[in-house]
C-alpha cells in the first residue's frame, strides 16, 4: 500500500472511533451533577454522607456536585425524577432497595428496574425489629410464643419494603399475624406512645432510646451484628427466615454512555476512601459495603428472584 493510500486509511479508522463518541461523552464532565436522595434531608444518614462527599468528588471531576432532597411516595417520586431525566451522567440517584427494587416488583411506581444503571451499592442501613423496653418478649422466640394469645401491633416504612418484608416472613414463621400499619416516619415514639407494640427501623435512630432503656431490640435484620448491640442474634440465627441488607446505592439513567458511568463509579468509590467521609461513615451509623458496578448488577438480579418469589407468596403484587 503506498504511503499516501496507508495515511487515508489511518485518518478513516480514526474518524470512525471518533464519530462513535459524542462530543459530549468525550468533554464529560462540562456542567454540575445532581445526586437525588429520594428522602428528607433531616437526619438521613445518606444526605449526610454524600453531601461529605461532594467537595472531593468535585475536585476530581472538576465540575461542582449538588445533593437534592426530593420525598414522597416512600422514595419513589424522587427516583422517578432521575428515571426520566436524560441520560448524560449529570442526575443520578442515591436511592435504597425499596424504590430501586421491592416496589417496582410490586408494581406501584411509574419506572422499572430497568430503568437504571446501577453503578454501585455503597453503604446499608441498619435495621433491626424493635420493642418498647418493658416488653414481655426479649427475641423472636419469645415474641411468637407472646402472639399466640395476644394481638401484636407492627410499625412498617411501607408493605413493599424489605424490612416490612423480613417482618412479614417473622411472622409467617413464627405461626402468627401482625396487625400492621405503615407509618412515616416510622420511630421509637411509636413505642413509647403505645401505638404499635414492634417497629421495623433503623438501628442509629433508635439508639437514645436503647440507651434509656425505654426500647430494645429484638433481632438484627442485616446478615451481620451491629456493633452498638453485639449481644442481639439476627433472623436468621434465630430461626425465623433470611437476612437481608437495606442497602444504598448510586443509579444512573438507562442510557447513560458507558465511559461516563464508569467515571462516576471510579470517582465515587475513589471519594468514599477519604479520611473525612470515613469518618462521617463511621459517625452516622451506616455499614459500608463498596460493592462496584458489576457485582451490584449481579446482587440485584438476585434479589429480584428472591423477593419476587416472597412477594408473590404474600400477594403483596399488584395485579395489572
Amino acid at each position: 500500500m503506498k504511503k499516501k493510500h496507508f495515511l487515508v486509511a489511518i485518518g478513516i479508522t480514526i474518524s470512525l472511533f471518533l464519530a462513535t463518541v459524542t462530543p459530549s461523552e468525550a468533554k464529560w464532565p462540562t456542567k454540575p451533577i445532581i445526586i437525588v436522595v429520594p428522602w428528607g434531608a433531616t437526619n438521613d444518614p445518606s444526605t449526610i454522607v454524600s453531601n461529605a462527599m461532594i467537595s472531593v468528588l468535585k475536585k476530581d471531576l472538576g465540575v461542582p456536585v449538588k445533593v437534592i432532597n426530593k420525598s414522597g411516595g416512600r422514595g419513589i417520586l424522587g427516583t422517578n425524577f432521575v428515571a426520566t431525566s436524560k441520560p448524560d451522567g449529570y442526575t443520578l440517584a442515591l436511592s435504597s432497595i425499596g424504590p430501586m427494587l421491592t416496589q417496582p416488583i410490586r408494581g406501584v411506581t411509574p419506572y422499572k428496574i430497568e430503568s437504571f444503571i446501577p453503578l454501585g451499592l455503597v453503604w446499608a442501613s441498619p435495621f433491626t425489629l424493635a420493642a418498647k423496653g418493658d416488653a414481655p418478649y426479649n427475641n423472636l422466640n419469645e415474641l411468637a410464643e407472646y402472639a399466640k394469645t395476644h394481638e401484636l401491633k407492627l410499625g412498617h416504612w411501607g408493605l413493599g419494603a424489605v424490612p416490612t418484608l423480613i417482618a412479614m416472613n417473622v411472622a409467617t414463621g413464627g405461626g402468627f399475624k401482625w396487625k400492621e400499619t405503615a407509618f412515616n416516619p416510622v420511630n421509637a415514639l411509636l413505642l413509647t406512645s403505645g401505638d404499635v407494640d414492634v417497629i421495623t427501623a433503623s438501628t442509629p435512630s433508635l439508639m437514645d432510646y436503647i440507651e434509656n432503656h425505654q426500647v430494645k431490640i429484638l433481632a438484627v435484620m442485616s446478615p451481620t451484628h451491629y456493633k452498638c448491640c453485639p449481644e442481639v442474634k439476627t433472623v436468621s440465627e434465630q430461626g425465623f427466615g433470611k437476612d437481608y441488607l437495606v442497602w444504598f446505592g448510586l443509579f444512573a439513567p438507562k442510557g447513560t454512555p458507558a465511559n461516563v458511568c464508569k467515571k462516576i463509579e471510579e470517582s465515587w468509590f475513589k471519594a468514599m476512601e477519604d479520611t473525612k467521609v470515613k469518618r462521617v461513615i463511621k459517625n452516622v451509623g451506616v455499614v459500608v459495603i463498596k460493592m462496584r458496578a458489576e457485582a451490584a448488577k449481579k446482587q440485584i438480579a438476585a434479589e429480584r428472584e428472591y423477593f419476587t418469589k416472597v412477594m408473590t407468596e404474600l400477594n403483596l403484587i399488584k395485579k395489572k
